[in-house]
């Protein structure tokens, strides 16, 4: 299992990819999407999940985006 950290300059963001196998999931996507796609594609993965763990009212989420690209289940807590 792996774990990526995906920061985002400026806005004091962090998601997560968690690789596992051929599987994978986003946690807290930021708006630009493509770069846990190429994570996922450069470990022969397949975005599976995208788990929103809160409301980001100070930001734009981008698990809609992803969602459309990687065809991705939304969770919400």
């Amino acid at each position: 299992m792996k774990l990526y950290t995906v920061k985002s300059e400026g806005l004091s963001h962090n998601s997560y990819l968690l690789v596992d196998g051929a599987e994978a999931a986003v946690i807290d996507p930021r708006r630009d999407c493509q770069i846990y796609v190429r994570i996922a594609q450069k470990n022969f993965a397949k975005i599976r999940l995208i788990l929103e763990t809160h409301r980001n009212e100070d930001y734009v989420v981008g698990s809609r985006e992803l969602q459309s690209l990687s065809r991705a289940k939304i969770c919400c807590s």
